[in-house]
């Protein structure tokens, strides 16, 4: 009996997409006699894309609709996705069909044919986003290399297959603020990249903005990693040794007679300098401290409303 391939898909406002991305999967699954079970989370969409997966299904067997209470972003929607999957391989993919049905089965046939593959993620040809997207993907991966220990030649992507033992994995972070890839490249070595092709966007328009990279990848690096503490600790002791030294150097000049009314500059210089190293470091802190607060209050990372099958 073919294994079980659960197709994970959150859905934000792709009322447009979505029949066509899960028609085309059916299409794909038939032709290569593959065991599909598609899960479509709804993460609080604006438009009518609810109404999209209760239709689809009802149209196939092996689509199951996921509505959640309320907005929890892409990472919780995939966990979401995640703990209510059942297959012995999981995809994730996008709902803006730029991740192409056809590319799924390359996916499944690389880790089908190689048993010490755990995952696998697939990385595009070349990337039809635009020019602010392909930057900020370039930064993110950039963070990363440096922050999460990502392999330099390897691309992390939305688009891959992970093992059921890895998603285990993954699903027992019980933390509010999941960040996937990294947690998979965690939680495994054995990681491959695959070439596949990636599409231009045929509805609407990302909801991925400039500033919202920005903000996930800083999100990412606050839930994931100690890495700001670091540098603020750095910092603050490069800081106290310039403030030793200048308060030794002005000291000698006051002693010998070098000062007189002298020092304005230099007060207002230092005054701004640490004001503003105090003030950035205790944003940092306030960062981590929201999401300390969030974790002991026990907020759920998702709440189901309905699910359709």
């Amino acid at each position: 009996m073919k294994k079980l391939v659960s197709i994970v898909i959150p859905c934000y406002n792709s009322s447009e997409s979505i029949e066509e991305l899960v028609d085309e999967l059916m299409v794909i699954e038939k032709k290569n006699n593959y065991n599909f079970e598609i899960i479509l989370v709804n993460d609080c969409s604006k438009d009518n894309t609810i109404e999209k997966i209760k239709n689809l299904s009802n149209k196939y067997s092996s689509v199951i609709g996921i509505d959640l209470m309320f907005n929890v972003g892409q990472f919780r929607a995939v966990m979401c996705g995640f703990e209510n999957s059942n297959g012995d391989y999981v995809i994730t993919m996008d709902d803006d069909l730029q991740h192409p049905p056809s590319e799924v089965p390359k996916l499944i046939d690389a880790i089908e044919n190689d048993e010490n593959i755990d995952a696998v993620f697939a990385r595009p040809i070349k990337r039809e986003h635009k020019t602010y997207r392909n930057l900020g993907s370039a930064f993110a991966g950039f963070i990363s290399r440096k922050i999460f220990k990502k392999p330099k030649n390897f691309t992390m992507s939305a688009f891959r297959i992970l093992r059921r033992e890895v998603v285990d994995s993954v699903v027992a972070h019980r933390t509010m603020f999941p960040v996937i890839g990294p947690i998979i490249v965690k939680s495994t070595s054995k990681i491959i990249n695959i070439d596949v092709l990636h599409k231009p966007r045929k509805y609407g328009i990302s909801n991925y903005r400039l500033l919202k990279l920005i903000r996930m990848t800083f999100d990412n690096v606050i839930n994931f990693s100690s890495f700001p503490l670091k540098v603020i600790s750095s910092i603050g002791i490069i800081a106290f040794g310039v403030s030793v030294i200048l308060i030794l150097f002005y000291l000698i000049r006051y002693l010998i007679g070098g000062i007189g009314v002298a020092g304005w500059t230099t007060n207002v210089i230092l005054i701004n300098l640490y004001g503003g190293l105090i003030l950035s470091s205790i944003g940092v802190i306030g960062e981590y401290l929201i999401r300390i607060m969030y974790e002991v209050n026990g907020f759920p990372k998702y709440k189901i409303r309905k699910k359709y099958k």
